[in-house]
C-alpha cells in the first residue's frame, strides 16, 4: 500500500508539469497566431490603401497629359468616367488656384467655385494628399487631390465657354499669347471595391483566427476542468486508501493496546485504592493518568481513520450549550470562560457537534492555561439555514510555520499534544458539509469559526410549523 501510494504521490507532479507545459505552447502558440494575425491584417489594409493611390496616381498623371496635351474640352473628364477602361472611377475634377471648377466629369458643374482646404493644401505646398469621401449618396469613395503643372494657352481652338471659365480675356484670333505654366488640382476619387474585397478577405481571416482561438481555449477550458475534477477524485481516492490503510492500522492497534493497557490501569487504580505510601501513590497516579492518555490516543485514532457515519437528531441549542459548559467547567481552572447561544432547535448530529465544540474548546483551554488572565469565549447562532460556532481565546497565538498544517494529523504545537484533535474536528466538519476557518484575534489569540448548514429536515419541520 505504501509503494501504491508513493507511485501515485511522484506522478502527480509530472501529470501537472505536463499540463503546464501543453499550456505554455498554446498559449506561445495563440500569441504568434494574434501577432501573425493582426500582421497580415495591416498589411492587408496598408496593401488596399496602396493598390487605390497606385491607380489615382496612375489616373492622374495620364489625365495631366492628355489636357496638356488636347487643352480644356469640358466632355474629356465625362468620357474617361464613362469609358470601359476606368470603371473604377466615380468623378474627376480639375480645379484652378482659386477653387474654381475648371473641368468635371458632369459638365454641369464647370464654373463653380468651391472651398476646400485639401485643395488648398495641394496647390500651395505641390502634394498630393489621400482621403476618404463620403457623397451625397452616402456612398464612400477614395479620393486623390493631385498637383498638376500645366502650360495651358490663354487662346486656342477651345469655345468661348471655356476660355471665359480659364478667367481669361477675350483675345483676337490673330494674337496668339505664350502659354502660362501654373499649379492645378487634379481630383480624382475611386470606388473602393477592389480595396473593399481585400479587407473583406482580411477581416474574414481575422474573425476565423480569432473564432478557431476562442474555440481551442473553450476546449483547453473544459480539458483543464476535467483534469481538475480527475485530479480531486483521484486525491480523493488516495485519501479513502490512506483512511482504510489508516483504520485497518488503528484497528489492530486498538485491539493490540486497549486490552494490556486497560489491565495495567486497572491494576493501577485497585492498588492506588489500597495504599497508604505517598510515593508509591505518586507513581500509581502516573500510570493511571499516562494510561489514561493512552486510550484518548487510540480513541482519537480510531475516530479520524473511521468512515465518519452521521447521525441527525433534533435537539435545543441552549440545552446543548449548557452540557457543553458542564463538561468544560471542570477543565478551565483559572481560565474565565465564557459562553452564549443564540437559536432555536437544531437538526444535526449531535455528538459529533459536541466533539468538535469539545475538541475547539479544549485547544482553547491548552493556550491560555499558563497565561495571566486567560479567556476563551464560545458563542453560538443558529439561522433558518446554518449554525455558526465560534471559539476564541486571547492566549498567544499560532506559529507560522504550523498555520498552514493546523488541520492535518499529527502536526501540534503542545509538548504532549497527539495532533489529531484539530484534523478529527476538521473532519467531521467536513463530513456534516459545513466549513471552518481560523484567523488571528486584533489584541492577541486565536478566532476559529465554524459554520455548519441545517439539515434538510429541520428546513422542513420550520416550513410545516408555519403552514408553508
Amino acid at each position: 500500500m505504501d509503494l501504491y501510494l508513493k507511485k501515485k504521490r511522484i506522478g502527480e507532479p509530472f501529470s501537472l508539469s505536463y499540463l503546464m507545459s501543453v499550456f505554455m505552447i498554446l498559449l506561445l502558440f495563440s500569441v504568434v497566431a494574434i501577432i501573425s494575425a493582426v500582421g497580415t491584417y495591416r498589411i492587408s489594409v496598408e496593401g488596399s490603401k496602396n493598390l487605390l493611390e497606385t491607380r489615382a496616381v496612375d489616373i492622374a498623371v495620364n489625365l495631366g497629359l492628355a489636357i496638356e496635351k488636347i487643352g480644356i474640352r469640358n466632355e474629356l473628364l465625362s468620357e474617361l468616367v464613362e469609358s470601359d477602361k476606368w470603371d473604377d472611377l466615380a468623378y474627376l475634377v480639375l480645379y484652378d488656384r482659386n477653387g474654381t471648377v475648371l473641368l468635371h466629369s458632369n459638365p454641369l458643374l464647370v464654373g463653380r467655385c468651391q472651398r476646400d482646404s485639401y485643395i488648398e493644401r495641394v496647390i500651395s505646398k505641390e502634394r498630393p494628399e489621400t482621403h476618404f469621401l463620403k457623397l451625397a449618396t452616402g456612398e464612400r469613395v477614395f479620393v486623390l487631390d493631385f498637383p498638376l503643372h500645366l502650360r495651358i494657352p490663354k487662346h486656342n481652338d477651345i469655345n468661348r465657354k471655356d476660355n471665359m471659365a480659364l478667367g481669361y480675356p477675350r483675345a483676337s484670333k490673330a494674337i496668339r499669347p505664350a502659354a502660362s505654366n501654373k499649379v492645378y488640382c487634379l481630383r480624382v476619387s475611386l470606388h473602393p471595391y477592389p480595396a473593399e474585397a481585400i479587407l473583406r478577405k482580411a477581416n474574414l481571416q481575422l474573425v476565423s483566427i480569432g473564432l478557431s482561438l476562442l474555440t481551442l481555449w473553450v476546449l483547453i477550458f473544459f480539458l483543464f476542468r476535467a483534469w481538475r475534477k480527475n485530479y480531486h477524485l483521484e486525491a480523493k481516492l488516495r485519501e479513502q486508501e490512506r483512511m482504510a490503510a489508516l483504520g485497518e492500522m488503528a484497528a489492530v492497534l486498538a485491539h493490540e493496546i486497549r486490552n494490556p493497557l486497560s489491565s495495567i490501569k486497572g491494576f493501577a487504580q485497585i492498588h492506588l485504592e489500597g495504599t497508604i505510601d505517598p510515593d508509591l501513590e505518586r507513581d500509581l497516579s502516573i500510570i493511571v493518568e499516562e494510561s489514561m492518555r493512552l486510550e484518548r490516543l487510540t480513541s482519537n485514532l480510531l475516530t479520524y481513520a473511521r468512515p465518519t457515519e452521521l447521525n441527525e437528531e433534533r435537539f435545543d441549542i441552549k440545552r446543548f450549550c449548557q452540557e457543553l459548559e458542564r463538561s468544560i467547567v471542570p477543565l478551565t481552572g483559572q481560565v474565565k470562560f465564557h459562553i452564549s447561544c443564540e437559536g432555536s432547535q437544531l437538526c444535526l448530529d449531535r455528538e459529533k457537534l459536541k466533539q468538535v465544540a469539545f475538541n475547539l474548546v479544549q485547544n482553547a483551554l491548552d493556550a491560555v492555561k499558563d497565561a495571566e488572565g486567560g479567556e476563551v469565549w464560545v458563542r453560538a447562532k443558529s439561522s433558518e439555514t446554518q449554525l455558526v460556532l465560534t471559539v476564541e481565546d486571547n492566549g498567544p497565538g499560532l506559529a507560522l510555520e504550523i498555520k498552514d498544517q493546523i488541520f492535518e494529523p499529527f502536526v501540534t504545537s503542545k509538548a504532549k499534544g497527539t495532533g489529531l484533535g484539530l484534523a478529527i474536528v476538521h473532519r467531521l466538519i467536513e463530513a456534516m458539509g459545513g466549513k471552518i476557518d481560523l484567523r488571528d484575534r486584533e489584541d492577541g489569540g486565536i478566532v476559529v469559526r465554524v459554520i455548519l448548514p441545517l439539515a434538510q429536515s429541520q428546513m422542513d419541520s420550520k416550513q410545516e410549523l408555519y403552514g408553508l
